[in-house]
């Protein structure tokens, strides 16, 4: 069972101060429901919360979109999850940012507009427009542990094609479509998807569309609706908290001591070997800002541990055991240093 990298509800995510839109989360909940998995369960390990559904522009911590894709791609192995759920995401869940994009004028404008409010959507997303002979490439980027996850890469950019094709009144002519990672299902149910060749290993994640298709008129273009669309999108845009400046590399690591908690204890050379690094550089980079590594771990494991205890689904001993712990005795000291009580009677606590 993985650690449930849930963040603070609604608001900036306690391990990386980035957020995202809540409402495709419960898109990615419904998939699981539909697919078996029990829903409350699925809520609770991402932290998420009916108030967060009902509002449209609700944010949520990215955890909750980690959370949810361990658990669709570890409890559903016979599902092609990023296409599947490409399939079923409705365009209503993607916020503003996709009813702006319906109303495009063609491919370019719906580009341009993609790029403009991307960060309504998640704020660690990044978007490029490469060119390669006669074809203009769609390409996104992410923080690099959510890029080594590599399935997410692949949902977000079939979500854009999706959103698209619905915006053109028809599929999107995509000449090729290249992911920068090594395929995890097999090609044939992404070029069913694209209707078009899917190349794995390449140099970037991206949809690739021939120049003279992209100014061709969308089916769907309303310039009076998407003025005002594009207004409240504007406010909502001003109304994110800016970037953190010096946060890149220690969110980075984080997330990794994150990720090696539960295999290694998250030592050092592994974190370093993730983040593709040398452990002198990793704690160099880490002095620059003005911490250190052991610290980070301390504080990683202090947020994931009452994180995982919100469970009660899981024991006391899987909790130690998920954070890197081999007894419970060393858990229960840091434990009560983090919070001065057991875990027990921090469980209690919540109920009151």
């Amino acid at each position: 069972m993985g650690i449930s990298r849930q963040g603070k509800l609604g608001g900036v995510d306690e391990l990386s101060g980035d957020t995202a839109l809540a409402g495709p989360a419960f898109g990615y909940v419904e998939f699981g429901v539909a697919h078996g998995l029990p829903r409350a369960a699925l809520l609770v390990a991402a932290g998420l919360t009916e108030d967060l559904r009902a509002d449209p522009d609700a944010r949520c911590s990215p955890m909750a979109y980690v959370i949810l894709w361990k658990e669709l791609i570890s409890k559903l192995p016979a599902v092609v999850v990023p296409v599947e759920l490409v399939k079923a995401m409705e365009p209503t869940s993607l916020g503003v940012t996709g009813q702006v994009v319906l109303r495009a004028d063609d491919l370019a404008h719906a580009t341009v507009l993609i790029e403009r409010f991307l960060h309504l959507t998640d704020t660690a997303l990044t978007m490029t427009r490469p060119e390669r002979g006669d074809l203009v490439g769609f390409a996104i980027g992410h923080r690099p542990e959510v890029m080594a996850m590599r399935f997410p890469i692949e949902l977000m950019l079939g979500v854009g094609f999706r959103m698209m094709s619905l915006a053109a009144g028809g599929r999107v002519p995509v000449r090729e479509v290249t992911f920068a990672h090594a395929a995890g299902y097999p090609v044939a149910a992404y070029e069913e998807l694209f209707g078009a060749p899917v190349r794995f290993g390449a140099a970037e994640s991206a949809l690739w569309i021939p120049r003279e298709a992209m100014a061709v008129p969308f089916a769907g273009r309303d310039p009076i609706a998407r003025h005002y669309l594009e207004a409240h999108a504007m406010q909502l845009l001003g109304a994110l908290p800016p970037p953190e400046i010096a946060a890149p590399i220690v969110a980075q690591v984080r997330s990794a001591i994150l990720d090696e908690l539960a295999t290694s204890g998250a030592e050092l050379a592994r974190v370093a070997k993730r983040l593709a690094m040398s452990t002198r550089t990793l704690q160099r980079r880490l002095e620059e800002v003005g911490t250190g590594y052991q610290d980070l771990v301390d504080e990683v494991r202090a947020a994931a541990a009452q994180s995982l205890l919100r469970d009660r689904a899981r024991s006391i001993i899987e909790v130690a055991f998920e954070l890197g712990y081999a007894d419970l005795k060393g858990f229960y000291r840091a434990f009560r240093r983090w919070t001065d009580a057991t875990p027990a009677q921090w469980r209690a606590r919540q109920d009151r």
